[in-house]
């Protein structure tokens, strides 16, 4: 069994509702985690504004805590960035989940100092997004209805160009095609899209997990780092649970509904939970095969 091959098909789950269906890119999850597993320091980046609320959305920060928890088991260091909009949420599920993990905050106008200052400071070996906009062709940020925020939030992809610039590993996971490094699949966003042509974002990183809902990128990313290490290394489905209660509290709101509700993308939380298990499941049943065989 290719449980890596599994992971790609639970999170392919929701795809066609915006038309990613057809953007499947083969062996990025495994190959992503390969690198994490490597690298002694990542930067994770996430938060992603709605212009209505200007809070952050409920999808994007549950994947990056998911991913910061399995790496922090392994004994890496992790660092997670975001901006203003998304700060107390994510404040809220690292004390949740009790997370070491610093957190940066992205100051728009701050862009390029922020960005020498936290690679020089923490010195990562890779850098992942969860969720995270990124600039299109024309340098502005969109949301998937064309709305233009770059008005209100900062830009990260200055700190993935300077990273790409230093040799580091970039790792994107999005859902809609206006993340960073969506660049990967630009001309099938621009043909597939809605408003493809306007927000389609530009920066490539090297491995690119496209996912019906970016929390579960992160969760399977988590669940590929607990394949290769042989220790299931994602938390319980009451953390999950609880973690998304806690962003909500903190302000978080559907991304698609624009609404303070336990949803994420306008889709339930039973729906949710029920991906979350079917990840969990793929490790134990992995570490179970594996410990079968030895």
């Amino acid at each position: 069994m290719n449980y890596f091959k599994r992971l790609e098909e639970i999170i392919s789950e929701n795809l066609n509702s915006r038309g990613m269906d057809k953007a499947y890119l083969a062996g990025e999850i495994e190959n992503a985690a390969k690198e994490l597993i490597k690298s002694n320091t990542i930067i994770i980046t996430t938060g992603f504004v709605i212009k209505d609320t200007l809070t952050g959305e409920t999808d994007g920060p549950l994947g990056a805590i998911s991913v910061a928890s399995a790496l922090e088991k392994l004994g890496k260091s992790v660092v997670i960035i975001t901006d203003i909009y998304s700060k107390s949420m994510l404040q809220a599920a690292l004390k949740l989940v009790g997370l070491k993990a610093p957190l940066e905050i992205f100051i728009k106008g701050e862009e390029d100092i922020l960005s020498q200052s936290i690679l020089s400071t923490y010195k990562p070996d890779c850098l992942l997004a969860v969720e995270r906009p990124g600039e299109a062709s024309d340098g502005n940020i969109y949301s998937m209805r064309g709305e233009c925020l770059s008005d209100i939030i900062p830009s990260m992809d200055c700190l993935f160009r300077e990273a790409g610039r230093l040799g580091l590993t970039t790792i994107g996971i999005g859902d809609g095609g206006n993340e960073i490094g969506m660049g990967k699949i630009k001309q099938y966003v621009i043909e597939n899209i809605p408003n493809g042509d306007i927000i389609a974002a530009s920066f490539v990183t090297d491995y690119l997990i496209v996912a019906g809902v970016s929390n579960w990128g992160g969760h399977a990313l988590a669940s590929a780092l607990s394949m290769f290490s042989q220790e299931d290394l994602l938390y319980n489905v009451e953390t999950e649970r609880q973690a998304l209660e806690a962003i909500v509290n903190a302000g978080a709101v559907d991304g698609l509904t624009k609404e303070r509700t336990l949803t994420v993308d306008g889709i339930s939380l039973e729906d949710n939970i029920r991906i979350f298990e079917m990840i969990k499941s793929t490790i134990e049943e992995s570490l179970a095969l594996d410990k079968g065989a030895s």
